[in-house]
């Protein structure tokens, strides 16, 4: 698997990054900003998307759909278009993209509502399956599973034992830490970095990525790094817009 982390921000962004989205493989996981010139800086032709998946409701993770799919479309995209988004959310996204013009003949979409738990999505040798997590409006995370590798992501989420089980002894957890104790205190529907190294220790990850990185975190991210080293020996990695990660 290849997972470009297309931004690593919570909701508020910053000079250096945008709110979190990620390409893995050929499947898009939420889409804020502008997705497809981030794929072209990442050397990633836009035109071979073949799935788009949208957690949850909230604006960071969501309001770049429309203008992603219109530079499709205008880029000559014909193949079908899977967009899967979260049933909570599905009647209003596709309101909003009729609103824009983007149900239309001429450009295939299979759109379909996803439920928070228990869906599971196949590309090709790509196995996709959500669970529930602990958010301040329902949103599921995703395993995904090859023959040769677990990589769980968890969207937005307080800490919560439906991670720790799906993610038992995954090669890689993308965890989100939008906030941390010492720094900003808790946030509802949120994890803090520490919680996250915790969290990796119980599910006896390998490596860990923390992602949808609070602004105020940005200046202290190396000695919040060090902290949750004291707790979970694995590897941690805290990506840059634009890295990318093989597993």
């Amino acid at each position: 698997m290849r997972i470009v982390f297309l931004g690593t921000s919570a909701a508020v962004s910053s000079n250096k990054r945008d709110n979190t989205s990620l390409l893995i493989d050929d499947v898009l996981i939420d889409c804020p900003g502008n997705v497809f010139g981030k794929m072209i800086k990442a050397g990633y032709d836009p035109l071979k998307l073949r799935t788009i998946i949208i957690t949850h409701r909230h604006v960071d993770h969501s309001y770049g759909l429309p203008s992603l799919l219109e530079m499709l479309r205008l880029s000559g995209k014909k193949e079908p278009l899977k967009i899967c988004i979260n049933e909570d959310f599905f009647f209003e996204m596709r309101q909003i993209l009729s609103v824009y013009g983007l149900i239309r003949e001429d450009f295939p979409l299979e759109m379909a509502p996803i439920r928070v738990d228990g869906c599971v999505l196949f590309e090709d040798s790509l196995r996709i399956e959500t669970f529930a997590v602990k958010h301040s409006v329902p949103n599921f995370g995703l395993k995904f599973s090859t023959s040769s590798a677990n990589v769980v992501y968890t969207s937005d989420t307080e800490p919560c034992e439906e991670v720790i089980e799906q993610a038992k002894n995954a090669d890689l957890l993308i965890h989100e830490a939008t906030c941390a104790e010492a720094v900003t205190g808790r946030k509802e529907g949120h994890s803090c970095v520490g919680d996250v190294a915790r969290i990796a220790k119980q599910a006896g990850v390998k490596n860990l990525c923390l992602v949808h990185l609070g602004l105020e975190l940005e200046e202290h991210l190396c000695e919040l790094t060090r902290t949750a080293e004291e707790i979970f020996n694995g590897r941690i990695i805290v990506p840059e817009d634009l890295d990318r990660v093989i597993v």
